[in-house]
Formats: structure tokens, C-alpha cells, sequence
């Protein structure tokens, strides 16, 4: 994937207080807002209709299982996961090293 560059302008205080905050973050100004960008407009989701929305935010406030999102966006488990690594969205996958021995 090919990256496009931006140029914003933004009052002083505004590009100072992101400043301060990425210092504080451990993060750039342009990590900030890219994920300001991601968080606000979510413009990957724009194919999807509302009740596929709404499920992804269910299961990213832990609402409802990878299994229910998988349902509600009609796609197959493995499917999900794909798509949400994909979409950079987190999994919350917890496993210990013995399951790896029961996989």
C-alpha cells in the first residue's frame, strides 16, 4: 500500500499542545494524527452499513465475541480475523504457550 503525503495548517497552541502530547506519548505528531484521522472519520468503513458498524464497535468495547462479529459481517471466522488485521483493528487474543501445543 502506497502512502500520500498531507499538508495541514493548525493554530500555534493546537501544533504546540500535539507536540507536547507526542513527547508524552512516546509518538510523532503524524502518528497522532493519523490515528486522530483513523478515530474520527473511520474512512475504511465507509462500504459498510450500519449494523456492520455497530458491530465492529461492539466487539471493540468488548460487547460481543469474534465469533458474533463474524456473523454480523457475514464472514467466516478466519475471514474476521483477516479483515480486522487488515483494518488494523486489535483482536484481543489471549492464549497461553500450552495451547499452542493443544493447536
Amino acid at each position: 500500500m502506497q502512502s500520500a503525503t498531507l499538508h495541514i495548517k493548525v493554530k500555534p497552541e493546537i501544533a504546540k499542545g500535539l507536540k507536547l502530547l507526542s513527547k508524552k506519548k512516546e509518538t510523532s505528531v503524524g502518528e497522532l494524527i493519523r490515528q486522530a484521522v483513523f478515530s474520527c472519520y473511520q474512512l475504511e468503513f465507509l462500504g459498510l452499513n450500519q449494523r456492520q458498524k455497530h458491530a465492529i464497535a461492539a466487539f471493540q468495547g468488548g460487547y460481543i465475541s469474534l465469533g458474533k462479529l463474524a456473523e454480523k459481517m457475514g464472514m467466516t471466522i478466519w475471514d474476521i480475523r483477516i479483515w480486522l488485521e487488515e483494518h488494523d483493528i486489535l483482536q484481543n487474543n489471549f492464549f497461553q504457550e500450552s495451547d499452542i501445543e493443544n493447536a
